[in-house]
């Protein structure tokens, strides 16, 4: 049994652990939103899309030119990957590279 004290540093075997299980489970632990900026304001959805596609048209739903998407996994936001931003883009403007 790991015992980790307020003040002690996490063992690595401790922080591979979690890196590994953070790798395995991102899927279960992810969604997605879609937002807009308008003035420097930054506008969320706060819909917790199950699919991107889904968040892309939550998006686009709301009648603002430049609207975007992005991934939250455990809670934190992040960047879309290259290929999730491929799925927007042919989503956005109709390529037929992905559908």
């Amino acid at each position: 049994m790991i015992t980790l004290f307020p003040n002690s540093q996490p063992r690595p075997i401790l922080v591979q652990i979690m890196a590994s299980l953070s790798a395995r489970f991102a899927r279960l632990n992810r969604h997605y939103e879609g937002t807009s900026t308008d003035s420097f304001t930054h506008f969320r959805c706060w819909h917790e899309h199950s699919t991107l596609i889904e968040a892309v048209k939550c998006a686009n739903s709301q009648g603002i030119p430049g609207w975007y998407c992005f991934a939250v996994e455990f809670g934190a936001p992040r960047e879309l990957t290259d290929a999730e931003d491929e799925q927007v883009r042919a989503h956005r403007f109709g390529s037929s590279s992905n559908s």
